[in-house]
Formats: structure tokens, sequence, C-alpha cells
């Protein structure tokens, strides 16, 4: 599924080289349950951003379901994000104008799909997260737990082998963290690919694998 040989990632800065990822190589399995850990700067996000194919790696190869995707132009790689990965971020990222069912449901303008096929599946994940009830609240009419339930909904939209969250729970309260961890859960459950970054321990220890970044590199794969 996910497969990474020697990564590095490196910026230019002040008129030295900044090196965020130093020789990466890791290997994730169609239907496990991996957390991304390590500390603020550790190279975590960097990471992340290659393996969700929002960014490309200074060097090194990134497969993703068997194609090489390290080195392809922004649209191809955007093509790639669209129809592989779903994203759950820390923020949401929600559309403050739309309701829940439009939010989940505009993803699949893309796809081209008829706008009551979208509705009706919009509303089948929406109801799958707990939100039937919350249809036509707009985000700021939703709790950040529930918004984050959205988010995940919007995120399984079309359909992508692998579902990629970024520090999902960071500003939740204990209860609405309990949510969504049960929802990471139980997709995991279904056989979903799920790549968590945290820099929780709790957080972490819900995952099957935890893979240990510091300064940039692997330092732990267990």
């Amino acid at each position: 599924m996910i497969h990474a040989q020697r990564l590095t990632k490196s910026y230019p800065m002040e008129g030295r080289v900044l090196m965020a990822l130093d020789n990466v190589s890791l290997h994730i399995s169609e239907g496990e349950y991996a957390a991304i850990v390590g500390p603020s700067g550790s190279g975590k996000s960097t990471l992340m951003h290659i393996l969700g194919c929002l960014d490309s790696p200074t060097s090194g190869r990134y497969r993703l379901h068997g194609r090489d995707v390290s080195a392809l132009p922004s649209a191809e790689l955007a093509k790639v994000r669209g129809e592989e990965i779903g994203f759950v971020f820390q923020g949401f990222q929600l559309i403050p104008r739309l309701t829940a069912i439009e939010n989940v449901a505009l993803p699949m303008v893309l796809q081209g799909m008829e706008a009551k096929e979208r509705l009706i599946r919009a509303q089948s994940l929406l109801e799958r997260v707990g939100l039937g009830d919350r249809l036509r609240h707009k985000p700021s009419q939703r709790s950040g737990g529930q918004q984050q339930r959205g988010a995940i909904a919007r995120a399984r939209a079309r359909h992508p082998a692998v579902l990629r969250a970024d520090e999902p729970t960071g500003s939740l309260d204990p209860a609405s963290t309990g949510e969504v961890l049960a929802l990471l859960d139980q997709l995991h459950r279904e056989g979903r690919t799920v790549v968590v970054i945290t820099h929780d321990a709790k957080v972490a220890a819900r995952a099957g694998r935890q893979l240990q970044i510091r300064d940039g590199r692997l330092v732990g794969d267990a």
C-alpha cells in the first residue's frame, strides 16, 4: 500500500540546508492502522505531507498502491490525492457557509456524480458517524467533536484507499476525543488503511503500530 524508500526533504535556509527528513524508509500494509509519533519539529508533519501527496521528497521514492508518485507533477499529484487519500485535519477544514450534508457532498462533484446521488451518499455517511440529525447544520452550529465527525464523513466521500488524520483530536475535549478515536477504530475494523499523525501517546496507542520520528529520522517502529 505505502512504500517509502530513503526519503529526504531539505530546505535552503539562510545560507544552510535544513534537513526535515533524513533517509526515511517505511512500509504500511493495506488495512493497517499506523501512528506516526514525534515531538514538534521532529519531521512527522513533513513525512505525512509526502505520504498524503501534499508535497514531494527532495530525494527517495514513494510508492502508493505500487505506483511511484514521488516525482509526479503537481496536477497528477492532485489527482492521486483526490482519488486515493481521505484527509482529516486538526482544524476540521470545513467550509463555514455550507451545511454538513453540503460539505460531505462537495468532493463527489469532482467524480461527476449526479446531485441526487451525492446527497444520498452524503446523508448515509453522516448517519454512520452519528450526525443524521445535523444534516442541515453549518459548522458553527455544531460542537468540535461533531465537526470532526463530519470531517471524517467527508474524508470517506470518494472511497479513498487511505485515511490520513493529522492530529485529529488536537482541539477536542476528552469526550469528543473518545468519539473520534472510536470512529477511526471502526474504520480500521472495516478494512480501511488509517495513518494518524500525533504527539499524544494515548492517541498513538490506539493504532496497531507506532512509527517514532525524531530529528527527521525514523528511530522506532513497533
